[in-house]
């Protein structure tokens, strides 16, 4: 009676990840060849004829990218925790 429900994945192209991060384009790309940030999604595969269009066009995982942020979010709250206070400092 209940349908398999999976959540519906949404793709976004490289302006929306640039403004949503902040982030220019070389960085991006910089980002993900070390691995610190996803990878995009082809959404295309290779032409069948060698003669027709090569779609290079990508767009990555709208999921990954929030949760992306979401860690450097995460990241900064962590490190403020650490960080002392005038209450905290003992003179």
């Amino acid at each position: 009676m209940y349908k398999n429900h999976f959540p519906q994945k949404r793709l976004i192209r490289l302006p929306e990840v640039l403004s949503r991060t902040g982030y220019g384009r070389a960085s991006i790309y910089r980002k993900i060849g070390n691995g610190s940030f996803p990878g995009s999604v082809k959404l295309d595969g290779p032409p069948v004829d060698p003669e027709a269009f090569d779609c290079r066009a990508v767009a990555w995982i709208e999921d990954e990218v929030e949760q992306w942020i979401e860690s450097r979010i995460d990241e900064r709250d962590s490190s403020l925790i650490d960080i002392p206070t005038e209450e905290n400092i003992v003179r």
